[in-house]
């Protein structure tokens, strides 16, 4: 199962898929961000928000074949998730890269991200974590492209005042 309904994923947090207990990601992510493990994640990995999940493609899933590929176009169809593909780039693993590239970019319209290894991923995850926080910390009514307005003058007579020195008056 996909498990496509909604995860609750608290805020800064990751839930992280049982089968990772363990494992390199699993021990570089402790610490960084709160991780949870839970069994019925299905084909998703990790969770980083309500909707936003990571798929982990390791260098032993690519050299085996093309099983990897069926969970990737499962999750994609669970429309109300945003898969992110992590794969782990190698030397062996060169060779497969291009195709795996070209699938799940450009046919299955998936953000792909190639790590070297576990470790590598692990950072590339607390990134998207810290991302993640900031885009949900953001108020959503603000409009980026406004000017901030300046607090009033504390002293506005003090600042006129500091305008008549030479030199200090105002700026151009």
């Amino acid at each position: 199962p996909v498990t496509a309904g909604p995860v609750i994923v608290p805020y800064g947090h990751v839930i992280g898929n049982e089968k990772w207990r363990g494992s390199e990601v699993a021990q570089r992510l402790q610490g960084k961000v709160q991780l949870i493990f839970e069994d019925g994640l299905g084909l998703v990995d990790f969770h980083l928000s309500d909707r936003t999940c990571i798929l982990y493609i390791s260098e032993a899933d690519l050299v085996a074949g093309d099983e990897f590929k069926r969970r990737l176009v499962r999750v994609r169809n669970a429309s109300n998730l945003r898969g992110l593909v992590i794969v782990e780039k190698t030397q062996i693993t060169n060779q497969y890269f291009s195709a795996v590239q070209k699938f799940v970019v450009l046919e299955l319209g998936m953000v792909l991200l190639p790590v070297a290894n576990q470790g590598e991923a692990s950072q590339l995850i607390i990134q998207l974590v810290s991302f993640c926080v900031r885009e949900q910390g953001r108020d959503q009514t603000t409009n980026p492209f406004l000017r901030k307005q300046r607090p009033p003058l504390a002293e506005p007579a003090a600042f006129r005042a500091v305008q008549h020195i030479p030199g200090v008056g105002k700026t151009k």
